[in-house]
């Protein structure tokens, strides 16, 4: 068997061990991600400017807008407020 076979069916196994509560939360928080690099470029703001915004360090909004931070809603809340924006919305079915 090739490496990249190897690799890849190595990925798969644990692809489908991951719990279905783990993906949904990297989904979101890939989301997120994605709402808070969004708002930042429709503002035309860098991440440092945004970092003091938040009272945060510049390497802090570069790993929210990298993915797979487990933000708090205390975060959430800090990011919302200093962009003028929501970044999620909670309801009976729509989260972010």
């Amino acid at each position: 068997m090739k490496h990249s076979e190897e690799t890849e069916r190595l990925f798969q196994q644990v692809l489908d061990e991951t719990p279905p509560s783990i993906k949904q939360q990297v989904e979101w928080s890939y989301a997120i991600a994605d709402c808070i690099d969004a708002s930042l470029n429709r503002k035309v703001m860098t991440q440092k400017e945004f970092a003091k915004l938040v009272g945060t360090f510049e390497a802090a909004v570069s790993s929210w807008v990298g993915g797979g931070h487990n933000f708090t809603l205390s975060t959430l809340a800090k990011i919302s407020t200093a962009l003028g924006e929501p970044i999620i919305s909670v309801g009976a079915r729509n989260v972010v």
